[in-house]
């Protein structure tokens, strides 16, 4: 007899523990959605998480069952049996049918929150951490599995692993003489333009190097204002660009600095007109370093959708910024997971030069599972 029951929590990993503390670790999730309860007809309510879980219950021993009475053989001869009018039993059995045909539909692809359900001690507790912080459920079990259930072991293990996917790279060293180009790509208010003004002022005031700044974002007056005002206060050339010769002449003015740093106007990625003014942009200055700036904000299928994109324009390092405003900062694990390069950097606020940090000096395993 199969048991079917549904469990609703504010998140995925709350409503698997109560589902395998309630029906054991043989139950098969069927599904997992999000649903909105409370407010007002529908609005303004809060999401939360409805997962479906079935457990096939086993039938009482025959040895249990009470015993059957013995057939009467009929007197008289009696006209064949008719069908029982009652067909609520034939559809009650049809939706079990079908219910079990489901589950076994769906048993490969929930294989791995099945799965997951195995998982005990540490390596339980990184597994939930791991889903509250927005890290995919395939990807927080591939983790999860790798980690010991003791947790002083299983520490040592998951600082280990996640620097094995977390791979971050250093800027190239820059040398009086030795210029380095570098460019932030990205979509508009993921907050290129402020990593600037803190790479600039790092650059500039803590190593003591000549920094210039080229923008091609002109099409937000904010943002030329803004970066203007950083050069300015940190005595930076800043040039503006429109076109492909803009650039190379900008390039030629800025040819004495040890570093220069290009603001690229953010671009919706499914503009093609826009997305290939960049490409013509890129080609022109030939970064040596081309940073994927994105906010730890933003919605993940969007952020898929525009790596996609920019990957092809000679991206080699993925940045993020608004750490300190994410509550799902496990985006940089689901983005490493579909993009070979790694981390530049990671910004955790609004404040220049301080909020920002090299990826391989910020302790992501502190962001990603709490400890």
């Amino acid at each position: 007899m199969m048991q079917v029951k549904r469990y609703t929590a504010p998140s995925y990993a709350e409503a698997l523990i109560r589902a395998k503390n309630e029906l054991g670790t043989n139950a098969i999730i069927v599904e997992n959605k999000k649903v909105r309860v409370g407010g007002i007809f529908g609005l303004f309510g809060r999401t939360v998480t409805e997962l479906t879980v079935a457990v096939d219950q086993p039938q009482p021993a025959a040895a249990n069952r009470a015993p059957a009475a013995p057939p009467v053989a009929p007197a008289q001869p009696v006209a064949p049996a008719q069908p029982a009018p009652d067909a609520g039993l034939d559809h009650i059995e049809r939706e079990m049918a079908a219910l079990r045909a489901a589950v076994v539909r769906l048993a490969n692809r929930d294989a791995g929150a099945a799965g997951s359900m195995q998982l005990r001690g540490y390596a339980r507790r990184v597994y939930e951490e791991l889903l509250a912080r927005g890290v995919e459920e395939e990807i927080a079990l591939e983790i999860s599995q790798q980690i010991s259930s003791d947790e002083a072991e299983g520490r040592a293990q998951i600082r280990e692993e996640l620097a094995r996917r977390l791979q971050s790279a250093p800027s190239a060293p820059i040398y009086r003489g030795k210029q380095l180009v570098v460019a932030l790509v990205g979509p508009t208010g993921v907050g290129k333009t402020t990593t600037i003004a803190k790479l600039a002022a790092h650059y500039s005031m803590d190593r003591r190097l000549s920094v210039g700044l080229i923008t091609s974002d002109t099409f937000r007056i904010a943002a030329i204002e803004q970066l203007r005002t950083y050069a300015e206060i940190m005595s930076q050339p800043l040039i503006a660009v429109d076109t492909p010769q803009d650039v190379a002449r900008a390039l030629r003015e800025l040819n004495r600095c040890d570093l220069i740093l290009v603001d690229t106007g953010g671009r919706n990625h499914r503009d093609t007109a826009r997305m290939q003014e960049l490409r013509e942009t890129l080609a022109v200055l030939r970064p040596d370093e081309t940073h994927l700036v994105y906010s730890l904000t933003a919605n993940p299928r969007d952020a898929y959708e525009a790596l996609e994109h920019y990957l092809p324009m000679g991206v080699n390092r993925l940045s993020f910024t608004k750490l300190d405003e994410a509550t799902a900062p496990g985006l940089i694990l689901n983005m490493r997971k579909r993009c070979d390069q790694p981390l530049g950097y990671i910004c955790h606020g609004q404040g220049v030069p301080d909020d920002i940090l090299p990826a391989e000096r910020t302790d992501l395993t502190k962001i990603l599972i709490g400890a």
